[in-house]
């Protein structure tokens, strides 16, 4: 680990529930976090959305998996330590329509799910957000949280002071998961088949969502030969379970679903192809040069959604930011994002720096 004293810590896209989600690294992370391999003045974990995903699980099945729950049971401890914010992702809340005015209800739907576990301490409303800025603030280096883009600079829900962190007046570094930086056709399109997933409660549709996403899209197999037989062939082999288990499971599942989900996957792949760093720049320096709110003053981001882990810089209002995707732990390497003193940022690997 470091040697230099993190102050925060940035993860995003975990995906708790799905297949190849690297939840054996992500909790030795949290371990470490514990252990204080990153130092006695780390102060902030910061969840940058898609921590769960209920688009491939769903929360009364996930809260009994036993990975899961010690995850969370680290996160309890963690919370006790130091402070916890959790920004949701799309694979968390509906991101269809306009989604800095309905994000309150949605918040409180996704909480509900989870409230009555026994990890309620984690699903306090006050720790759960769709942006964050780290500015200066009344003389004191703050993390300002926000639900709507309408409540920035000046009035965010809840504030947390950061010690010994320097910042200049200048800074604003401006967090948020990202899935707000999707151009319009492919929030409408692509969100629309997320919202479906996360409302969805067959288990069995969850299941072929994840297995064509995270088994056929992200190995970048073709879609149109796989056919039922396929998909229940290959899962029993995944899970380590019998076949007749796998026909069990996936009886109420008519074919007429697969071939649906089938059709909803090619408009997933092409949302991926465009979903790389390139792409996101433009689409970003949109969001944040929309005339309707003044983010003129932004000089560092982090978001993370499209898992393409990555540092650069752009001009974005007349001025240079700095922009870091902080990657997934799912299909690639793990990384996160940890702020120091005076505010740098650094993107890393799990176990090794990426760029500083």
């Amino acid at each position: 680990m470091s040697e230099i004293k993190s102050k925060l810590l940035v993860v995003s896209d975990i995906h708790l529930g799905s297949l190849d989600s690297e939840i054996d690294l992500f909790t030795q992370f949290l371990r470490d976090i514990i252990k204080g391999e990153f130092g006695n003045e780390l102060q902030v974990l910061i969840l940058l959305g898609d921590f769960i995903d209920l688009c491939t699980d769903l929360p009364e099945t996930l809260l009994k998996r036993e990975k899961v729950q010690e995850i969370f049971t680290l996160l309890l401890e963690i919370k006790k330590k130091m402070n916890l914010i959790y920004v949701l992702g799309n694979h968390e809340i509906p991101i269809t329509g306009d989604y800095d005015k309905k994000f309150n209800r949605r918040k409180e739907k996704f909480l509900a799910k989870f409230r009555n576990s026994n990890f309620n301490d984690l699903f306090n409303e006050e720790i759960f957000c769709q942006y964050v800025i780290l500015k200066k603030w009344n003389n004191n280096d703050m993390l300002l949280m926000y639900t709507s883009r309408d409540q920035i600079e000046n009035n965010p829900i809840n504030k947390v002071k950061i010690e010994g962190l320097d910042l200049d007046e200048d800074y604003r570094c401006f967090m948020l998961h990202g899935y707000q930086c999707d151009s319009e056709i492919y929030r409408f399109f692509v969100g629309q088949i997320w919202k479906s997933l996360i409302s969805n409660n067959k288990f069995e549709v969850k299941e072929t969502y994840d297995y064509f996403w995270n088994e056929v899209i992200k190995n970048g197999r073709k879609i149109k030969p796989i056919t039922f037989e396929n998909m229940k062939y290959e899962l029993a082999k995944l899970k380590n379970v019998s076949l007749e288990f796998l026909e069990t499971l996936f009886s109420e599942l008519s074919i007429l679903e697969f071939n649906l989900i089938k059709a909803n996957m090619r408009i997933m792949k092409k949302w991926q192809r465009a979903s790389k760093s390139d792409y996101y720049f433009d689409e970003i320096k949109a969001f944040f040069e929309d005339k309707d709110y003044n983010f003129s003053k932004i000089n560092h981001i982090i978001y993370g959604h499209s898992h393409h882990s990555g540092m650069a810089y752009g001009n974005i209002n007349n001025q240079r930011v700095e922009i870091i995707n902080d990657g997934a732990w799912q299909h690639v390497q793990p990384s996160y994002v940890e702020i120091l003193s005076k505010g740098k940022l650094n993107l890393r690997s799990f176990s090794n720096i990426l760029k500083s």
